[in-house]
């Protein structure tokens, strides 16, 4: 471990801690997450002054989340505050304040950098290139268009879920149809002033806990069988029903509606309402929501600063498969020959004919050969089901919902019989070719690790080649074979399903063929 960093998000809404641990292979491992819904943005009366009851309670929240980063014996406190602190007028004593009372300097966030950080998660986080982020804080709405991973252009609307809840639905029912429309006109009348989003077609990417709720409820709604929210994806339909479904619930009801918080049940409807209007605006395909937002933001930034080299942001998925090893502390010491292996294996399918992948689909080769029986650190004999568990139910950087079940399909690749267990809750995801790339990937990954069976990395070449009517794999290999000859055959089934055709297996001892030759 490098460091521990002690992370407070003052939001309008909450107030949360986050104690961010950082690995030696510099992945980010979450140790501590705490929140206190503790709205001081009701604090704050019409000309924006924090009361001192507000003042009060945020310092009291703020020892607390002292005392715990002491525990954990963070190295570095980062104290955020970003709107219900910026729009008050006592600003600079609320700071002093705080400084005075808890020892903690507060760095207030200016607009421009709430909607960066945002940013900066998304583009951390996701392979998403193009896209029109939303963060809905309590007391102010960051919006960013961005392209190619860069800021296009991004602006700070003064409104969030519950200053619109105050100033729109204050003693009105939660599901009031004219304070909902006055909300929409409201919203859309703001966007109409900032063109720079209008009709660019691109998919909306969610920060916050408000789109953690949407995206909650409709996996409830939905029986989603899969765990994790990060890189989920709604349609703009998605979104609109899901607004129904809160406008149809009564206040009671929708308080113990499953996935959303009770303590946002208040205000979700004018956040969705936010997400519905500039999905419309925008003429999005596709709301996405990400799991990582303004604290990660922040903390990238801080890795960034102390660890120039800990990440490419364009290479964000071979970074996650890499430092996924670390995580469970597994050593992957074969990883790279197995990928090595199973390129060897593709090209000599792909020369004879039999297989023709794309970019996309030679990384996920490579991604299932580097990960396979990753879980047999914690049982080998169940090795594939383990690893199958951890990879789909991981929160996975760089890999939507759909990529995930692939990639852990493919690590976990066993038989037939277990494939088809494996995907029976998501064989609707995948169309026919799909399926079959699956089953032939897992079965091409499966004979490439029984090639590196002692770890001794004795492959050094693979061809298929037709001789008399037999269709043979040769394996050039330097050095002394053990099991691989035995494993190989009792495998080769794999490879004879991708061909349609009966296979024989040659090991040729480099040094000898080339003295031959």
């Amino acid at each position: 471990m490098k460091e521990r960093i002690g992370l407070i998000d003052i939001g309008s809404n909450s107030l949360r801690l986050v104690i961010f641990q950082i690995e030696d292979n510099l992945s980010i491992k979450e140790v501590q997450n705490i929140k206190m819904p503790s709205r001081i943005y009701q604090y704050i009366d019409d000309d924006k002054v924090m009361s001192q009851e507000g003042i009060d309670v945020l310092c009291h929240v703020l020892k607390a989340f002292k005392q715990e980063t002491e525990i954990y014996q963070t190295s570095r406190l980062l104290p955020k505050a970003t709107a219900a602190i910026r729009q008050s007028k006592n600003c600079q004593d609320i700071i002093d304040q705080v400084k005075e009372r808890t020892n903690i300097q507060i760095e207030v966030v200016p607009e421009e950098m709430e909607a960066f950080y945002g940013f900066n998660a998304i583009i951390h986080s996701m392979t998403t290139t193009d896209g029109v982020s939303i963060d809905i804080g309590g007391g102010s709405t960051e919006i960013t268009l961005f392209k190619d991973k860069k800021i296009i252009d991004s602006h700070s609307f003064p409104f969030g879920a519950v200053s619109l809840k105050n100033q729109f639905f204050k003693n009105t029912d939660h599901n009031d149809e004219k304070a909902i429309e006055k909300t929409r006109e409201f919203v859309k009348s703001a966007f109409k002033k900032k063109d720079f989003m209008k009709k660019t077609k691109l998919p909306i990417v969610a920060v916050g806990g408000s789109a953690r709720n949407v995206v909650r409820v409709h996996q409830t709604e939905n029986n989603y069988t899969m765990a994790g929210l990060h890189n989920y994806i709604m349609s703009p339909q998605d979104i609109t029903d899901t607004l129904d479904l809160f406008t149809d619930l009564s206040s009671k009801e929708l308080r113990k509606l499953d996935g959303l918080s009770s303590e946002r049940a208040d205000i979700i409807i004018p956040a969705t309402i936010v997400f519905d209007e500039l999905i419309q605006f925008v003429h999005a395909s596709q709301f996405i929501f990400s799991q990582r937002g303004l604290r990660e933001g922040i903390l990238y930034e801080y890795m960034e600063e102390e660890y120039p080299d800990a990440f490419n942001i364009n290479y964000v998925p071979e970074q996650t498969i890499e430092r996924l090893t670390g995580l469970y502390d597994v050593r992957m010491t074969n990883g790279a020959q197995r990928m090595v292996n199973a390129n060897k294996i593709y090209h000599a399918l792909h020369e004879n004919g039999n297989l023709d992948y794309n970019e996309y689909e030679l990384k996920l080769l490579n991604f299932g050969a580097y990960l396979y029986y990753l879980g047999e650190m914690i049982e080998p004999g169940n090795a594939s089901q383990h690893t199958f568990y951890l990879i789909s139910n991981s929160n996975l950087n760089g890999f939507n919902h759909k990529e995930r079940i692939m990639l852990a399909v493919l690590a976990s690749y066993k038989n037939k019989t277990l494939f088809k267990e494996y995907l029976h809750n998501f064989g609707d995801w995948f169309s026919d070719d799909e399926i079959t790339y699956l089953q032939n990937t897992g079965g091409l990954i499966k004979f490439s690790e029984c090639l590196n069976e002692a770890n001794t990395n004795l492959i050094k070449d693979i061809d298929l080649v037709k001789k008399q009517n037999q269709i043979i794999l040769r394996i050039f290999y330097t050095g002394t074979l053990i099991s691989e000859l035995h494993r190989s055959e009792s495998q080769k089934k794999h490879l004879e399903r991708i061909i349609d055709a009966d296979i024989t297996i040659e090991f040729i001892n480099e040094s000898s063929y080339k003295l031959i030759n």
